[in-house]
């Protein structure tokens, strides 16, 4: 009997498979920063020489405050920056600031008469909050990730869940606000994945300079996926002039990794270049699924380039372009290790866009990306096991993203589009080892195809309020064809001596991966008395408040939200392995609580930072999508999988003498569901450690401890979604990066 449950698993797993279609969203390239200079009685200075630079690179921007006193810098990569500004007889003035995409960072100077002192230094104090932005979202900069422990390790998700509420890895693939649909996107353009959840990062993080993890109240040109997206903003030449990197660790379970990175630009700033190879090994490549690590080992090779041309001062154009192969052996029991089984996954990624920004004389920002991307995911069974199941699935996509934008008087207008076509190829085949000696064997190549179009307006009606309104139009074809039109609307309200109070309602259509089945692996589904009904678009309904509180150059940031879904979307595993298959849900809701804390540069060595989440996730209803067997189902709500109550993280950095550095990350779990639930399991926490040493101004030497401890806990036990996982085992390595010129 035991055996029967098994094979059935297995094949309705990879009739799955068949077919699948990436979930996307859309993002926009730059943010704005608008500066508005004011003499000492309150008037607008017309004539000050306004720059914008870099803190982590030398990029940077000059314009003059027109009659009005206001300066626009329309196109801006998402990153911190010194604005500056200078006017002979007056005090030169300086303040920080954050940027992120899709936004208007206002930033205001009431310049003082020159008198003694010409100039004031950087105050120490970064201007965190947007006062007219209705997002939740919190950014993660290069030196974040340099630091904190695990961060910046190829494929890590650390990056993500040491700083960002509500964020865990759980069975391998990120979470993130109750649900595994997220966006990851580079300078604004979304990189789809063509599996329901991907396994680690789509970039190496050392080729990443800064991080922007936008969560809720999310504009109608980011698109459909509600539970969060990540946009990374990459290293550019803009650093230096032709500089490198070569790091290298070692460490537990024969951990390796090489990364070389070089770029540089020109004087006038008009190119600059940024290329990286990466390698990795180790013996603990996915979550375990026994205590012992069995059957484990993973391999990774990985490329990255950016090229950025300013062919005239209202012109640029872009050129990005990656590729990898991860390489995996699927962990095993110790029953399954004692017989032999060996299966194997194979992931092969390569995208390449080309961006062109224009700025007319009017402040308008165009933006045109179009892009092909190329993903493979290889599932392949060992030789000796009783089922031998192989599946190869290759899609290639082809699209366009177009918006245009433009600040004028008190509104913000963006408006846009995004195409796509998909050709997604596979090809399926079984082969039992048993008397049956059962085969079958389809391939299927399926097209689908995405219109959309979407309008957003954000209007200041006084200084301390801002509405935000917008409408996203979005159109699919593919197994079945359905369209949406999703409102998002939102408000920020400046409340004096506190901080900045926002509100949000949006809508969300994640149009539906394309699958089917047909011939004999249908006949084989319908006798095992399933059948299999196309899977339909995710559609969300979420309202959220939050409050940002900065104090003396700490931020605060507190929000609660309720994701209301139609069609939720989640997936099953096939027993204990990493393998997915997705299904949708008839409703699903989640209920959260969140916080983060960041602290400023505290006695010129320490700074802290805290993420926390209170949630609940939740599904009713009958499957409405993939293989199911028509059973009525309870109509009360059922917890998830993923469903942990409690997830915080606090984390410090703190500079020590003789140029030595030491960080901490303290993570904390109340407990994930136990199988089916509705009991959880134990709470759990680690202790992560790094320890650092800057040798010289161009080597640095740093040893890493992940779970110190040594904790052993279950991430999931026997669950019908997730299977059984253990945390990983306590793992040391030792890095050492050395910076040159070339």
């Amino acid at each position: 009997m035991a055996e029967t449950t098994v094979f059935r698993w297995k094949i309705t797993f990879l009739i799955l498979l068949v077919g699948l279609i990436p979930a996307r969203g859309r993002a926009q390239v730059f943010g704005s920063v608008r500066v508005a200079t004011r003499d000492p009685q309150n008037l607008a200075l017309p004539g000050v020489n306004v720059t914008i630079k870099a803190t982590t690179s030398t990029w940077s921007q000059t314009v003059t405050s027109n009659e009005s006193g206001e300066a626009l810098f329309p196109a801006v990569p998402a990153g911190q920056y010194v604005v500056s500004t200078s006017l002979d007889g007056f005090q030169a003035a300086q303040k920080q600031i954050v940027v992120l995409s899709n936004s208007v960072t206002p930033v205001s100077f009431q310049l003082a008469l020159a008198g003694v002192t010409q100039s004031v230094d950087v105050a120490a104090a970064v201007q965190t909050i947007n006062p007219e932005s209705s997002r939740t979202e919190t950014l993660v900069g290069r030196n974040d990730i340099l630091r904190e422990p695990d961060a910046d390790r190829a494929g890590s998700l650390a990056m993500i869940t040491n700083n960002v509420p509500g964020a865990f890895v759980m069975h391998d693939h990120l979470h993130s606000r109750g649900g595994h649909g997220v966006t990851w996107e580079i300078d604004g353009v979304p990189v789809p994945n063509s599996n329901l959840a991907s396994v680690g990062a789509q970039f190496d993080p050392k080729d990443v300079d800064t991080l922007e993890a936008s969560r809720g109240g999310l504009g109608t040109n980011y698109g459909d996926r509600s539970y969060g997206v990540f946009n990374v903003v990459p290293r550019s030449g803009f650093e230096g002039h032709r500089f490198a990197d070569l790091t290298a660790s070692y460490g537990s379970y024969q951990l390796g990794n090489v990364h070389f990175a070089v770029g540089d630009h020109s004087d006038n700033q008009k190119f600059a270049y940024f290329a990286s190879l990466s390698g990795n090994r180790t013996d603990r490549g996915l979550e375990r699924v026994d205590i012992p690590v069995l059957h484990d080992r993973a391999h990774s090779f990985s490329g990255f380039t950016s090229m950025i041309y300013n062919t005239s001062p209202r012109n640029q154009v872009r050129f990005v372009a990656a590729a990898r192969t991860d390489h995996y052996q699927v962990p095993n029991v110790v029953a399954q290790q004692a017989i032999g089984i060996d299966d194997r996954e194979v992931a092969t990624d390569a995208f390449t866009n080309f961006t062109w920004v224009h700025t007319s004389t009017s402040g308008a920002l165009l933006t045109v990306s179009p892009y092909y991307h190329f993903n493979r995911g290889q599932y392949i069974g060992g030789v000796n096991d009783p089922l031998v199941t192989n599946d190869d699935r290759g899609s290639n996509y082809v699209g366009g993203y177009a918006s245009w934008g433009m600040t004028k008087a008190a509104h913000t207008l963006r408006i846009g589009t995004d195409s796509f076509a998909e050709r997604d190829n596979t090809l399926f085949a079984l082969r039992a080892n048993d008397v049956t000696h059962l085969t079958l064997s389809e391939q299927q190549v399926l097209w689908a195809n995405v219109v959309s179009v979407f309008a957003e307006d954000t209007f200041r009606i006084t200084p301390r309020l801002t509405l935000t309104d917008g409408l996203r139009f979005e159109r699919f074809s593919g197994t079945l064809t359905e369209h949406s039109l999703s409102p998002r609307l939102g408000a920020a309200w400046t409340i004096p001596h506190l901080g900045v109070l926002r509100g949000s309602y949006s809508r969300y259509y994640q149009h539906p991966q394309t699958s089917t089945i047909s011939g004999p692996v249908l006949q084989f589904a319908l006798n095992e008395g399933v059948d299999f009904l196309p899977v339909p678009g995710e559609r969300n309904q979420v309202w959220e408040i939050g409050l940002g509180v900065p104090i003396h150059g700490w931020t605060l940031d507190f929000d609660a939200f309720y994701n209301q879904t139609k069609n939720a979307v989640d997936h099953e595993v096939l027993g204990n392995s990493n393998l997915l298959f997705p299904l949708t849900i008839e409703h699903g809701r989640v209920r959260a609580a969140e916080s983060t804390l960041r602290s400023p540069v505290i006695l010129k060595r320490l700074q802290l930072h805290s993420a926390l989440s209170y949630m609940m996730a939740q599904g009713r209803g009958k499957i409405t999508g993939g293989l199911t067997d028509f059973q009525p189902a309870d109509n009360a709500y059922f917890l998830l999988d993923h469903d942990q109550r409690v997830t915080m993280t606090i984390g410090a950095s703190l500079d020590l003498a003789r140029q030595f550095w030491t960080s901490a990350n303290v993570v904390y779990g109340s407990g994930f569901l136990r199988g089916n639930g509705p009991d959880h399991m134990p709470q759990h926490g680690t202790v992560d450690l790094a320890l650092g040493k800057d040798i010289r101004e161009n080597l640095s030497l740093r040893v890493s401890a992940l779970n110190v401890a040594n904790s052993l806990y279950l991430t999931g036990f026997e669950n019908a979604f997730a299977g059984t996982h253990y945390a990983n085992p306590r793992e040391v390595s030792v890095q050492i990066r050395f910076k040159f010129h070339y």
